[in-house]
């Protein structure tokens, strides 16, 4: 007899579930398919979508528009212009399509993440982003467990911050949210994380449910993706790896929300606390107490690469036991971000001269224009790993939202610093 483990009981669910997705493709809408391959992606083995179940976005109504703008954040084919003219399609039903959406969450999320990656094709952006916002805010169904995406669809659409509310406490509406949350990080990004207690409360609430039947594919295909999740922290948490470094500095984003910036003293006699980021150093200072907590000796500061003749580059941190190198930059305006690509470009042949300590980096740019241009970041993100396959992620952060514009900081008066020194 074979001796069930907390390993075998978790191998099991995975593999069942793993059965229960491939046995429900056929049965399953357009809506669904494109849902499931959305948060799917990347799980290994799996049976491909069989070819007859390719969506037809020209007649296949709404649930071939949801499929068509999951689609869009793959790197698959996606078609900007028929997939708008599809959606004006829906618009121009009776009641605007409304009647056919405001219960189907999955299909609205679909078509909402489709629209956000269509700003500037045409003129009618605005008008198609409040037709489906109108839809979003319905009230009168019944709220299920797939209500986070619809609450997802709206953030991004007009980031308005609906996330930021708790989802619902059973256990596929809070798997649900944990499987979103990998997905579409952005759109999560100034909400709280989900912490230890939470995942081991979701893990022990998936073992002890009763799995999704066949037919099922958007709920088993979350069960699947959110033990995946759930297995791979574990395992991280104990040795940390290459991921959990990156997912340390995307968080960085959201415990900005915490940032200290007091209007007023809190004590007599001291001036009022006021964390400030003003230079590139500082931005090292804050990921320094981020990361030597949970990577200890293995994290190195600012350390000298070999260099050729009169330059000697150096860089700001480095993984030892990932072969990793971090390089912080700061963003002062918009104009800051074509500089940086040059400078980080400039520099490759020497970052990774020793191949043998460091093969590959991860580019952390902290934002502190008074105005951010987001959509500058993913020219810059692509720019990068296009530009140098050891460049694997540039994550880009904006400054907290308390702190104030650049020229409108305190300045530093010599006099007040001469008398704090005298006490």
């Amino acid at each position: 007899m074979v001796p069930i483990t907390a390993a075998t009981i978790l191998e099991d669910r995975i593999s069942a579930l793993t059965a229960t997705v491939t046995d429900s493709w056929a049965l399953a809408s357009d809506t669904s398919i494109g849902f499931a391959l959305a948060v799917l992606a990347g799980i290994a083995g799996l049976v491909p979508v069989p070819e007859m179940l390719r969506g037809d976005l020209a007649y296949g109504g709404i649930p071939a528009v949801a499929r068509a703008g999951f689609q869009a954040s793959s790197s698959g084919s996606f078609d900007p212009l028929l997939f708008l003219q599809a959606v004006d399609r829906i618009r121009g039903r009776p009641k605007n399509g409304r009647d056919q959406l405001v219960d189907d969450d999955i299909a609205l999320l679909g078509i909402a993440n489709g629209l956000s990656k269509c700003e500037g094709v045409d003129g009618a952006h605005d008008e198609r982003k409040h037709w489906l916002l109108t839809i979003i805010a319905e009230t009168g169904h019944a709220a299920t467990w797939t209500q986070r995406a619809r609450q997802l669809a709206g953030d991004l659409l007009d980031g308005a911050g609906r996330l930021r509310a708790d989802p619902a406490r059973n256990v596929n509406a809070r798997t649900l949210d944990l499987v979103l949350r990998n997905e579409w990080p952005q759109a999560y990004g100034r909400t709280s994380l989900i912490g230890p207690d939470e995942r081991r409360e979701i893990l022990a609430a998936l073992l002890s449910s009763e799995l999704p039947p066949d037919g099922e594919l958007e709920r088993s295909a979350v069960w699947l993706v959110a033990f995946r999740l759930l297995v791979q922290k574990m395992a991280t948490d104990l040795v940390p790896d290459y991921d959990t470094l990156v997912e340390a500095l995307k968080a960085t984003q959201s415990a900005l929300r915490r940032w200290v910036w007091d209007e007023k003293p809190n004590r007599q006699d001291i001036g009022p606390a006021r964390w400030v980021i003003d230079d590139e150093s500082h931005v090292q200072s804050f990921l320094w107490a981020i990361l030597e907590p949970r990577f200890g000796d293995q994290l190195y500061d600012e350390q000298y690469l070999p260099g050729f003749g009169q330059k000697q580059p150096r860089f700001d941190f480095g993984l030892a036991n990932l072969k990793t190198i971090v390089e912080v930059k700061i963003a002062r305006t918009h104009r800051d971000f074509p500089k940086i690509e040059e400078e980080v470009a400039g520099d490759l042949g020497l970052y990774f001269s020793e191949p043998e300590r460091y093969d590959r980096m991860v580019v952390y740019v902290y934002d502190d224009s008074d105005r951010p241009h987001p959509e500058q970041y993913d020219t810059l993100r692509s720019a990068l790993t296009q530009r140098d396959r050891r460049i694997v992620d540039v994550i880009i952060v904006q400054r907290p939202g308390k702190m104030p514009n650049r020229n409108a900081r305190q300045p530093w008066i010599k006099s007040l610093a001469a008398k704090g020194k005298g006490k």
